[in-house]
This record gives C-alpha cells, sequence and structure tokens, in this order.
C-alpha cells in the first residue's frame, strides 16, 4: 500500500513545476485501490493538480467521477466551486 501511496504523493515536485500529467495518470491507475488512504491521497493530489491545469481536472473528473470512490472525488472536488461539486457529486456509476 504505501508504494502505491508513495507513487502518488511523488509527483508533488512536478505537481509544482506545472508538470501535471504524471498525477493524471497514476490517479487513474489507483481509482480501483481498495485502501482509503490510496483514495484521500489520489484526491488530494488530484485537488493540487488541478490547481495548476484546471481543465485537465475536470476532464478528468467528467471520465471518471461516476466510478471513482467517493472519498477521492471528494477531495479532488474540494476547491470547485459549489454548482460544480454538485455535479460531480451526482453523477452515478453506469447500469
Amino acid at each position: 500500500m504505501w508504494e502505491r501511496r508513495t507513487a502518488i504523493v511523488s509527483t508533488y515536485y512536478f505537481v509544482r513545476q506545472g508538470d501535471v500529467a504524471d498525477t493524471f495518470k497514476i490517479a487513474e491507475l489507483l481509482l480501483k485501490d481498495d485502501q482509503d488512504l490510496i483514495h484521500k491521497a489520489t484526491g488530494g493530489w488530484l485537488r493540487e493538480a488541478g490547481k495548476k491545469d484546471p481543465k485537465k481536472l475536470l476532464a478528468f473528473l467528467d471520465k471518471h467521477a461516476a466510478t471513482m470512490p467517493r472519498t477521492a472525488l471528494r477531495y479532488a472536488i474540494e476547491h470547485l466551486d459549489k454548482k460544480q461539486r454538485t455535479h460531480y457529486l451526482s453523477m452515478k456509476k453506469p447500469a
């Protein structure tokens, strides 16, 4: 578990430099993880990457919000406006 968490957290340096590609790639790999600590870290780093590239965060959420763990989603949308948060939280898993 710690290796997976370290993988997403280690993208911090790159996010600070404005390079968010690895964060989104790793986050996509971790979406199906069964550990809540991974969900928290993934959502938190999606949020941070979204500060640098909001369009990329919204595109990621458009694709994954309905199926990603709620903890990760809540962390990722924390800095969005109320209307956007409501929209992503209302998305449902496909039938």
